[in-house]
């Protein structure tokens, strides 16, 4: 019986009302709600155990664990087969905790007699499920080295800490999502180079952060000469391909600090923060130079690009567009010039 109940209930709300980072490992954000519940309930060890499907589970993963707290998480997380624990899974998707007082001889957990209690000297285990959708999603798991009878105010204290940790679990959950759609919206799905979109917001907060320091801050424009060609003679999927390649090649080839942007098409912006018109030039003619030595494999066989490039400095005091604009004029002389050159504004 848990001592001064709703003293350890308030406890535990404040730890599961706080913010918390859920962009790193389960452990790093369910561990201090674990080791409250190791505390209150003065067990050996508090774990989390996860369904690889909720559909059609056939194990159960662990993916958090007190006995990890301060270490490395291992490599191969610890798994449970259904096929191995049928009466274990059949008691976790009835929904009801399970209160087994002596683990050893309860057949919902003596199946882990000789692999798992023996072993690991665990003579009791409290287990309480976590729900997604109303549906069991995994279990918390609480076990002990003695045998015990558990209290009514135990078994609600630890479906608490399965409920805290299902909310959690729904954060993190809604933080991937949120992830994937910003990757959606500021990512070109072909070549993985950061789109238009973000292009306009980065070039922002740069200009903003060259101006305040009065650092330079150039950019360059470039266009795959005869692209068009590419895709006319070997089909759209080979352009694809190229453009892929291409990408692969400039990313490569460019400064870590570097922002390379595809604006659609064969077009492509870079930003190149803290640096000159004359630095810009250099970077620029060894990007253009890399791309003609390199040859792109294709099911058509290897095909060879030159780019045509443009190259220009910000003036944080105008509107970015300005730069914008200048480089594409660039772009336009270096292909009226011949192609396969770099025109600075």
């Amino acid at each position: 019986m848990l001592k001064n109940f709703s003293n350890v209930t308030q406890r535990l709300r404040r730890l599961s009302s706080q913010e918390l980072d859920v962009s790193g490992t389960f452990q790093s954000f369910l561990l201090d709600l674990l080791d409250e519940g190791k505390q209150t309930l003065k067990v050996t060890r508090v774990s989390v155990w996860l369904f690889d499907d909720l559909d059609k589970p056939s194990e159960l993963i662990n993916v958090a664990n007190t006995d990890w707290s301060g270490k490395t998480l291992p490599e191969q997380l610890p798994t449970l087969q259904y096929e191995d624990f049928a009466a274990y899974f059949t008691a976790i998707n009835s929904g009801r905790s399970i209160d087994a007082n002596d683990a050893t001889t309860d057949p919902r957990t003596c199946e882990f007699h000789d692999i798992y209690l023996v072993p690991h000297n665990i003579k009791t285990m409290l287990d309480t499920v976590i729900f997604k959708n109303g549906i069991p999603h995994g279990v918390v798991c609480c076990e002990g080295d003695k045998i015990r009878t558990w209290h009514k105010d135990e078994i609600a204290f630890a479906e608490m800490i399965a409920d805290c940790c299902s909310r959690r679990l729904l954060v993190k959950a809604l933080w991937q999502l949120q992830s994937q759609l910003t990757e959606l919206a500021f990512k070109d799905p072909l070549t993985g180079l950061s789109n238009r979109r973000f292009l306009m917001d980065s070039a922002k907060r740069e200009m903003s952060r060259h101006a305040r320091f009065e650092h330079p801050f150039s950019l360059m424009m470039l266009d795959i000469d005869h692209f068009k060609k590419i895709n006319d003679n070997y089909g759209h999927e080979t352009g694809d391909l190229v453009l892929k390649h291409f990408a692969e090649i400039c990313v490569n080839t460019l400064r870590l600090e570097d922002c390379m942007c595809r604006l659609g098409g064969e077009e492509f912006v870079v930003l190149l923060p803290n640096t000159s018109i004359n630095s810009a030039m250099i970077i620029a003619e060894r990007l253009r130079n890399e791309i003609e030595q390199a040859r792109i494999a294709t099911p058509a066989g290897e095909i060879s690009v030159t780019s045509s490039f443009g190259v220009a400095q910000v003036n944080t005091s105008l509107p970015f567009s300005h730069a914008l604009k200048a480089a594409d004029h660039a772009v336009y002389q270096a292909k009226a010039e011949g192609r396969n050159c770099v025109v600075p504004v």
